[in-house]
């Protein structure tokens, strides 16, 4: 280096000024450092500068877009577009039309809905089917809009079986710990104790995402997650209890979830727990029938 060297970077950090030093050596640009107080100054030759300075912007360039890349890999793009949802969705439509032309609708209410008293006597299919059934077209809609927006984005996270398999697994448990509380001829259908449990889930996995220690950016998911079930639950007719049982659900089973889900690697997986859901659901269908 020259006797008359020019600052590049003044001002760094020991971390920075590190790195730079670094990338310069990678490219055979000689830089030496000069410090400050806790800073850094970095200082190359006069001829050197130019290129020194492109070097540090390429490679500056160059991390920004790995850090794109990965941001990509870990969040789809496209969230909402999930064929197993848009085939949920599709059911519980079909199952809203059936019962409106053969006008069993409100029968179906009685014969399927998640009632506390029917349940207390053993009838606990019931919390199973009462997730397909809607009181009214803007209740369906509802619910359909609840699960492309959260239920989506979590079977793209889980995968096509086990997905589903936890929206089911946590709208009946809600349903059950509902029926549980009211103890009474207490009657509720639709699927949104499934939609919050989804939501829970979703706050569960920003949770565990990266392992971090408690602190105010791990909570805040769980704030959000709490404040949209309040913001949702607003309706005349909204069992707000089966809402707040479907999000904890979802949030307590998702920290058991995910790190089971990221472990088990086995490509039967997800046909398997699909299998397990079409069974426990036709089960379900088939024992309101005979009872």
């Amino acid at each position: 280096m020259t006797r008359n060297p020019e600052i590049l970077f003044h001002g760094l950090s020991a971390k920075k000024a590190n790195l730079i030093l670094l990338v310069l050596a990678s490219q055979h640009i000689e830089a030496g450092v000069e410090k400050e107080g806790r800073l850094f100054h970095i200082l190359v030759d006069p001829g050197d500068r130019e290129k020194a300075l492109a070097m540090v912007r390429a490679y500056d360039r160059e991390n920004r877009l790995r850090k794109a890349r990965q941001a990509l890999q870990d969040f789809s793009i496209n969230p909402f577009i999930s064929v197993p949802a848009f085939m949920i969705m599709g059911l519980l439509t079909a199952v809203h039309l059936l019962c409106l032309h053969c006008r069993i609708h409100e029968d179906m209410a009685l014969w399927y809905g998640s009632s506390s008293l029917f349940i207390g006597q053993g009838e606990n299919y019931r919390a199973i089917t009462a997730l397909f059934l809607h009181a009214d077209a803007g209740h369906l809609l509802g619910n359909l809009a609840g699960i492309l927006i959260f239920g989506a984005p979590f079977i793209r996270l889980a995968g096509f079986g086990t997905g589903p398999f936890m929206l089911l697994l946590t709208g009946t448990l809600g349903n059950l710990m509902t029926a549980g509380l009211y103890r009474t001829a207490h009657l509720s259908i639709g699927a949104s104790t499934s939609v919050m449990g989804a939501a829970g889930l979703l706050t569960a996995f920003q949770m565990t995402r990266k392992p971090k220690s408690l602190s105010l950016d791990t909570v805040i998911p769980l704030i959000a997650g709490a404040t949209l079930v309040g913001l949702l639950s607003q309706g005349e007719r909204t069992d707000v209890s089966a809402h707040v049982f479907g999000f904890l659900n979802g949030f307590l089973l998702g920290f058991v979830f995910f790190p089971l889900n990221r472990t088990i690697t086995s490509p039967l997986k997800e046909p398997l727990a699909l299998f397990i859901t079409l069974l426990i659901l036709a089960s379900s269908v088939l024992s309101g029938i005979f009872r």
